[in-house]
């Protein structure tokens, strides 16, 4: 049986000058900061890099039906001189760090994240792909990335080359701020379409759902130009994936039977995107109220979030084949 991967999971710290974390200001007034100090007991206590990394080892090493946890680097902003711009950066993790982590832990595997617009990216690339990176990550709008800048297309070569996918965000992101709103309609999915045609495997994270349902109004043609997109895949022959990370919230039920009715299973990938919040009440196809309540009550006190995760989202009915398809793909990758 191939591996079960959670092939999203992040990390992030405050300014830690031996591993190059650092987060800004800005970042510290969001809710996935204070999702990171909830769950790391740090409500009331100083905030540092062990206390996070010791937390999610915890996680990822106690696991009992996740097997590997892909951890996401996340590289700082560049602009399109090659420039880098710490000033509007508001979660660096480096890969250099994560690289590492991943040699000394067995059950952790290395995302990198390159900037396209740097101008060492194939330098940063090489060094990822020499400790066995299994993905490339980007957020367009906290990296300031336009996906169809015609800068990216070197980038997507080599990409299409090695087989390494780009998980890039799609949607809403009310996680990592951006120091230029102009760049969140680069969270399109449609701004992808140029790294598919170079023949790169994408993989757009979230299903590109809307986070508050109908709320999130802005963001509904984000999720029709991703069903778009995916049903236009086979016919142009594009290595197009999603992931179903951060599907497991209420808000988010009401698009769970489409997508399983619409998507083919082979394309969807496994993932939580810990440390967002889960949430047990979320779609469960059940019928029976009483087999829900005692699903909701066996998930409720569940200490590791990534086997809640994986329980939730088996719950929802996918095809078993979405667990294991990462394993599939990054055997894959050209090293």
């Amino acid at each position: 049986m191939s591996e079960i991967i959670d092939m999203h999971v992040h990390f992030g710290a405050p300014d830690d000058p031996e591993s190059g974390c650092y987060w800004s200001p800005e970042f510290e007034k969001t809710a996935a900061y204070y999702a990171i100090l909830f769950i790391t007991g740090s409500m009331f206590k100083t905030m540092n890099i062990q206390r996070v990394r010791t937390h999610l080892s915890k996680q990822i090493k106690t696991a009992r039906f996740v097997n590997e946890t892909v951890l996401l680097a996340l590289d700082e902003v560049y602009d399109t001189s090659g420039l880098k711009h710490r000033e509007w950066t508001h979660l660096h993790v480096p890969n250099s760090y994560l690289a590492q982590w991943a040699q000394q832990e067995e059950r952790v595997l290395f995302g990198c994240s390159v900037h396209p617009f740097r101008q060492d990216w194939e330098e940063q690339l090489n060094f990822s792909l020499q400790n066995q990176t299994v993905l490339c990550k980007w957020i367009p709008s906290s990296q300031m990335i336009n996906p169809a800048d015609d800068h990216c297309l070197p980038f997507y070569r080599k990409l299409a080359d090695l087989n390494l996918p780009l998980l890039c965000h799609a949607g809403p992101e009310y996680a990592i701020p951006t120091s230029d709103s102009s760049y969140d309609t680069y969270n399109n999915p449609k701004y992808l379409r140029k790294a598919l045609d170079a023949g790169v495997t994408v993989i757009i994270p979230h299903c590109a759902l809307p986070y508050f349902w109908f709320l999130d109004a802005d963001y509904q043609d984000h999720y029709r130009e991703f069903l778009n997109m995916m049903a236009e895949a086979d016919k142009k022959g594009w290595n197009l994936h999603t992931d179903v990370s951060a599907i497991a919230t209420p808000l988010r039920a009401p698009y769970i039977r489409e997508i399983i009715d619409k998507i083919s299973p082979d394309r969807i990938l496994f993932g939580s995107d810990y440390p967002i919040p889960l949430s047990e009440l979320t779609y469960n196809r059940s019928k029976n109220i009483w087999t829900w309540l005692r699903f909701v009550a066996k998930t409720l006190f569940l200490k590791n979030s990534l086997d809640k995760n994986y329980l939730v989202i088996r719950k929802m009915g996918f095809d078993n084949r979405i667990f294991t398809n990462a394993a599939r793909i990054f055997s894959q990758i050209k090293y």
